[in-house]
């Protein structure tokens, strides 16, 4: 929790105080880093398997957004064991530690 003291901005302001304190509580999964971890690891399993039904569009060379995808497809496709050993490894830390 966001310990809060008691400052002059949330004396005058308790609204605030308490805004800032909702928003710290609802973080999206990438202010954690397992959570950073799944989200690229999920990309990672997701364009290597549409790489070959949308090729056009998930190309390695190509520039910009695409582009991202398109290497993180061929991520996938050449370190398979490896990615997949890592899902197993990471699913198994979020089942039983988190």
């Amino acid at each position: 929790w966001l310990k809060l003291e008691r400052t002059p901005q949330s004396v005058l302001w308790p609204s605030r105080a308490i805004a800032i304190r909702r928003a710290w509580c609802a973080m999206s999964a990438l202010f954690d880093f397992q959570g950073l971890l799944v989200v690229m690891l999920l990309t990672i399993c997701t364009c290597s398997y549409l790489r070959p039904r949308l090729g056009t569009y998930i190309h390695p060379k190509a520039d910009g957004f695409f582009g991202m995808f398109g290497r993180f497809a061929v991520i996938g496709d050449r370190l398979s064991p490896f990615v997949s050993g890592f899902c197993i490894v990471l699913a198994m830390s979020t089942v039983f530690v988190r």
